[in-house]
Order: structure tokens, then C-alpha cells, then sequence
């Protein structure tokens, strides 16, 4: 039975190393298949951390462009609204300027009205004064001459330094 036995032993040996070397060669090739995905997984992120990268510095390359143009709006939007409050300033200073000017008109008006009816008067009084002397009345008498002669010009009469002249008035 010796014989036997060394047989056996030798069989649950070899038996043993079989199953060991299964046992190890399905280790192997489940931690090959490991080693394998977790490869694939870093080439992965590796790519994705690429991407996002690329992406990352293509967005900040856009904001940067979009921040530039909003400036731009806004100094825009700025110049327009200058430009606006200055427009609004020179209509109101226009519309002041002819409030003015309609006042002076008025005034001028009403000066002008004033004295065309004296010189209206004034015209009756000479061509009565004409009629008069045309009539028969030659001489007029010499004390209603020298009575107008010496009174004091009338409001109406317009004294030398009120007359209009040529030169440029400094208004």
C-alpha cells in the first residue's frame, strides 16, 4: 500500500498545485482585467480633463469678449444719455431764448404803437398848423413861437441822444 499512497500524495500534490495555478491564473487575469479598466478610466478622465481644459479657456476667451462689449454699450449707453440731457438743456435754453425774444417783440410792439400814434398826432397838428397858415394866417403870432420855442421838448419828441443811428447797438 506504500506504493499506493506515494501515488495519491503525488496526485493530491499535483492536484493542489493545479488548482493553485488555476486559482492564480484567474487572479492574474482578474487583476489584468482591473489594471486594464482602471486604464481606460485615466485615459478617459485624462481626455475629459483635456476637454474641460479647452472648454474652460474657450469660455473665459468669451466673457472676455462679452465683458469688452458690454463696456463699450455701456460708454454708449453713457455718450447717449450725455448727448440726450444735452439736447434737453438746448431746447430748454432755446425755449428761454424765445420767451425773451417774444417779450422784447411785445415791448418793441407796443413802443413802436406809442409812437406811431404820436407821430400821427404829430402830423394832424403840423398839416393844422399848414392849413392855418396857408389861410391867411402868414405870420403865426410871434409869442406862440417863442412860447413853443422855449418849452420843453415833449416826451413824445424824441431828444438827439434816443434818435437811431448806424452804429451797432452792443445788445
Amino acid at each position: 500500500m506504500a506504493p499506493n499512497n506515494t501515488s495519491t500524495g503525488k496526485q493530491t500534490a499535483g492536484g493542489a498545485v493545479a488548482r493553485e495555478l488555476d486559482r492564480l491564473k484567474k487572479k492574474v487575469k482578474e487583476l489584468t482585467l482591473r489594471l486594464e479598466q482602471e486604464i481606460k478610466t485615466r485615459k478617459l478622465d485624462a481626455r475629459l480633463a483635456e476637454e474641460a481644459k479647452k472648454l474652460s479657456e474657450k469660455l473665459s476667451k468669451e466673457t472676455k469678449i462679452l465683458r469688452e462689449q458690454g463696456s463699450k454699450l455701456a460708454s454708449q449707453l453713457k455718450s447717449t444719455l450725455g448727448d440726450a440731457s444735452k439736447r434737453d438743456q438746448a431746447i430748454k435754453e432755446a425755449h428761454t431764448k424765445i420767451a425773451e425774444l417774444k417779450d422784447d417783440l411785445g415791448r418793441k410792439t407796443a413802443d413802436l404803437k406809442r409812437k406811431s400814434g404820436e407821430l400821427k398826432k404829430l402830423a394832424k397838428e403840423s398839416a393844422h398848423r399848414a392849413a392855418t397858415i396857408i389861410r391867411g394866417n402868414a405870420k403865426p403870432s410871434a409869442t406862440s413861437v417863442e412860447a413853443e420855442s422855449a418849452a420843453p421838448p415833449s416826451p413824445s419828441e424824441p431828444d438827439l441822444d434816443s434818435r437811431p443811428s448806424n452804429k451797432p447797438n452792443p445788445t
